[in-house]
């Protein structure tokens, strides 16, 4: 498959939204990043150029060391993401 009928295949997909990553952008990062203010409390969640809807939970320590726990090691990256733009009103 060549590479502009993978990136249709993706479109196609991702529709009634659109697909944003691989193949689309100038970036290659495979990973979210995330923007935190003085305080720690996130600001903004970023992939590549894309901003990214985003809600904020505090977690206990439990929670928190079970998570920096299931990172460890963790081998997957992320390529694209789905994005299904809503109207902004007028």
């Amino acid at each position: 498959m060549t590479f502009e009928e993978r990136w249709k295949q993706k479109q196609d997909a991702a529709k009634p939204g659109r697909y944003y990553g691989d193949g689309g952008t100038i970036h290659s990062g495979t990973e979210l990043d995330v923007e935190v203010d003085s305080s720690g409390r996130v600001v903004a969640v970023w992939f590549r150029c894309q901003p990214l809807p985003f809600r904020q939970a505090d977690v206990d320590v439990d929670r928190a060391n079970e998570m920096r726990s299931m990172y460890r090691g963790y081998g997957s990256k992320l390529t694209g993401v789905e994005i299904l733009d809503q109207e902004t009103p007028a």
